[in-house]
């Protein structure tokens, strides 16, 4: 913004700048070698060309602020000062400087007075838009440094100082100004404490020039007070390069905020502590041979090591909450044992380059089923057992390897200087230690665990690669049941990207709707028409088509996204069959529930205000649960289900006979129908074990007030078989195969027709 200004200012203004800082520097020059040489030059030349000097620089600040809106508000404060002191300076010229004995207090006084509070306020300006919030070091940064320049300036203006033997304005004019320069001075250097010891060029510009100004005015006070003040002096030369300083400072270009960068901790650190010590010096020295050390710079000085001790202690502080950040950074809360991060740092360090790959393998241990053991006893048990897990492992793992928790149920084992057969054997001795029973109070868990193991360099020479062989070899062994897998470095080992990517693409799924319904008809097998249907969810994927469930139902309940997924279906099912209710047709609709659906506690709520939204009654809806669900936590799963059963919410066991089927569950449980898998009632027209199974749980099922539900009916000998054991509903693809809501709208009128058809024919027959 500067440049560009500067750029499209007239030929006059750059000019005039350049002009300005020439005669700053002639006057530096001239002062210099009137200093040298030429001490009784005349005093109007003299003072001519310092009035000159004076409004010059103030002109030329005051220009800057008008053309350029950065810091426009601290540049005219300074040149506010600046045009206070250059009025003082021509003031006392034209009317006092060939006295002799020039009156003492004038307003020539209260002009270079005027100076200090405006510099201050443009010091304060500058440093509130820089730094608007400061830390607790940093403000005792700024009480050392301000405190142990005042101390010294102190010293300068005070020493030898006796006061005015004048009037009582003539005492108070002679006391301000050392005041106001001891304040400047401490202001100054506490500024750039609290700026951070930033090193911006317009920042360090102008405390230089400013803190020069106070170092000529604490000349020209000493040589004042030991007689030896004479026109043109170096106290002269320093004004003259003070106010060039400030005026090149005015007109640098500003720095963006986003290059504004504090000074290295080594220098905020250092800088306080030579200030400190400097104060110590300035206490301890010998001050006998141009009197007593002033009070006030004294209780400075004392003020400056006292923030400095309280700074010490702040930065112990601070380093031992950096060193208690970091090793929790790297740490797990639960467990104790290196977190994620640690270990990854662990087997980056283990495989530095070198000539050869080192020899290491890395095993990822899942626990089984561990989300159901959170389910059904809560998180506190599932914390406790996981802490239970961790002090095994710990224990087995000694001091071949390094244990970490990778996160959630997972664990990781980095085990130097084996090879992969070293490695799964030393695996395998995990799974031993795991299975022994873990007693949590009153409960006793037995704990599976399915762990891939990955060795360098065979499956990798880099902690990502073998992580992600590792990880795919657990899940072989998960998959295959069979503990402990070995990575082979193949394609295989891509399932578990393949996985990951699979979940992040059904959570973007989910979000734009991708999931979708068929329903498959369920018919009343002693009227022969259609009761009801059954929710199937597929998964409309952008590239891959249609997904079964099989292809994404596993993965969402592992990755807790069921509860996601179930309110979608339920929200689709009963929009449809409302719509199927307002076309005539009058249809259930059975949605299925899952394990961690029926831990949730708001699903009753939740169901009851979805029915209301939609206008469907609650018989419409029936809800279907698996019974290896029912066993995992009978108390809950008993609760929710009642409440369900309460509203009126017909509910049904699938896929009965699959699973630990117990008679004590089916009388306990709230449940309505049951539904015989498909794997019995495929084949009961040719299997006499499979007619024996389905034909005694259909007398279960009545005996017990249930209905019972075949599933997978292919022929029609199979239906009527069914018929024949009186069971109550049948579906499969001798019904119907599932459809799209569009295309079984079409069939259901179909078969509304047909049986209508059939029942005026059967009416006219009889008749």
């Amino acid at each position: 913004m500067v440049r560009a200004t500067l750029t499209r200012g007239s030929t006059w203004l750059r000019a005039g700048f350049g002009l300005g800082v020439l005669l700053l520097a002639a006057q530096v020059v001239m002062s210099f070698a009137v200093t040298q040489a030429w001490a009784d030059r005349h005093p109007i030349l003299d003072g001519g060309l310092q009035d000159g000097v004076y409004l010059l620089a103030a002109a030329l600040v005051a220009a800057r602020a008008a053309l350029i809106r950065e810091d426009r508000g601290a540049w005219l404060l300074m040149s506010t000062g600046l045009f206070a002191y250059a009025a003082g300076t021509v003031y006392w010229v034209a009317l006092f400087s060939r006295m002799d004995h020039p009156p003492f207090p004038s307003p020539a006084d209260a002009l270079w007075l005027a100076y200090y509070p405006f510099a201050l306020a443009a010091v304060l300006r500058l440093l509130w838009v820089r730094q608007r919030r400061l830390s607790a070091a940093a403000w005792l940064d700024g009480l050392i440094a301000a405190a142990c320049a005042a101390a010294f300036a102190s010293v300068i203006f005070l020493t030898g100082f006796a006061g005015s033997t004048g009037s009582r304005w003539s005492a108070v004019i002679s006391v301000a100004f050392p005041v106001a320069d001891i304040v400047l001075a401490g202001l100054l250097l506490g500024a750039w404490a609290l700026s951070g010891w930033r090193t911006e060029r317009v920042w360090m510009l102008l405390l230089t020039g400013m803190g020069i100004n106070s170092a000529a005015n604490g000349i020209h006070a000493f040589q004042t007070a030991v007689g030896m003040s004479l026109p043109g002096g170096w106290a002269d030369l320093l004004w003259s390069v003070a106010l060039a300083v400030i005026v090149v400072a005015a007109w640098q270009r500003p720095q963006p905020a986003t290059e504004r960068r504090p000074a290295s901790a080594v220098v905020g650190a250092v800088l306080p502590a030579v200030l400190a010590c400097a104060s110590l010096l300035l206490l301890l020295g010998d001050w006998r041979s141009v009197g007593a050390l002033p009070q006030v710079s004294g209780l400075l000085a004392a003020l400056a090591i006292a923030g400095a001790i309280v700074r010490m202690l702040l930065t112990v502080r601070v380093v031992e909450a950096l060193a208690d950040a970091r090793h929790q950074a790297r740490t797990d809360d639960l467990t104790e044992l290196p977190n994620r991060r640690s270990f990854l740092e662990a087997v980056d360090h283990s495989l530095d380059p070198g000539p050869v790959a080192p020899a290491l393998a890395v095993a990822i241990i899942d626990l089984d089923r561990f989300k159901d053991i959170n389910d059904s006893f809560g998180h506190r048990v599932g914390d406790r057992l996981l802490q239970l897990v961790a002090e095994r492992l710990a224990e087995a793992v000694g001091s071949v390897g390094t244990l970490a928790r990778l996160g959630g149920d997972e664990f990781g084992v980095l085990l130097p200087g084996v090879d992969a057969e070293q490695a799964q054997q030393i695996t395998t001795g995990f799974l031993t230690v795991l299975r022994r029973p873990f007693h949590l109070g009153q409960i006793g868990l037995h704990v599976d665990a399915s762990i891939g193991v990955a060795a360098c360099p065979a499956h990798g020479v880099d902690s990502s690669t073998l992580m992600r062989h590792a990880d795919s070899a657990m899940y072989q062994a998960k998959d295959h049941q069979s503990g402990v897998a070995l990575a082979t470095g193949g394609p295989d080992d891509d399932s578990g990207r393949q996985r990951l990517t699979t979940l992040e693409e059904l959570r973007a799924g989910l979000d734009r709707g991708e999931l979708t319904l068929h329903y498959q008809p369920q018919m009343l097998i002693a009227e022969g028409v259609v009761a009801g249907v059954e929710a199937l969810v597929r998964w409309n994927h952008p590239s891959r088509g249609l997904v079964y469930p099989d292809g994404f139902l596993p993965l969402a309940e592992h990755a807790g996204l069921m509860g996601r997924l179930t309110t979608q279906v339920l929200e689709m099912a009963l929009a449809q069959c409302r719509a199927w209710n307002d076309d005539g047709l009058a249809l259930t609709v059975a949605v299925n529930l899952s394990a961690s659906n029926l831990q949730d506690c708001d699903l009753p709520g939740y169901v009851a205000d979805a029915l209301l939204r939609h206008g469907v009654p609650a018989h419409s809806l029936h809800l279907e649960v698996t019974e290896e669900i029912l066993i995992r936590d009978a108390a809950r799963t008993t609760e929710i289900l009642a409440e369900l059963r309460r509203m009126g919410i017909r509910l049904a066991v699938d896929d009965y006979g699959t699973g630990y089927s117990s008679l004590a569950y089916l009388q306990a449980l709230p449940v309505d129908d049951l539904k015989l898998d498909r794997a019995f009632v495929t084949h009961c027209d040719t299997d006499p074990r499979s007619a024996a199974i389905v034909k005694s749980t259909v007398e279960l099922a009545h005996n017990l007030g249930m209905r019972m539900i075949a599933e997978g009916v292919e022929s029609e000998a199979g239906l009527d078989r069914l018929r024949q054991w009186d069971c109550d509903l049948a579906q499969g693809y001798h019904v119907s195969r599932p459809q799209a809501p569009q295309q079984l709208t079409t069939w259901l009128r179909q078969q509304a027709s047909d049986v209508a058809h059939t029942d005026d024919h059967t009416t006219v027959a009889t008749s």
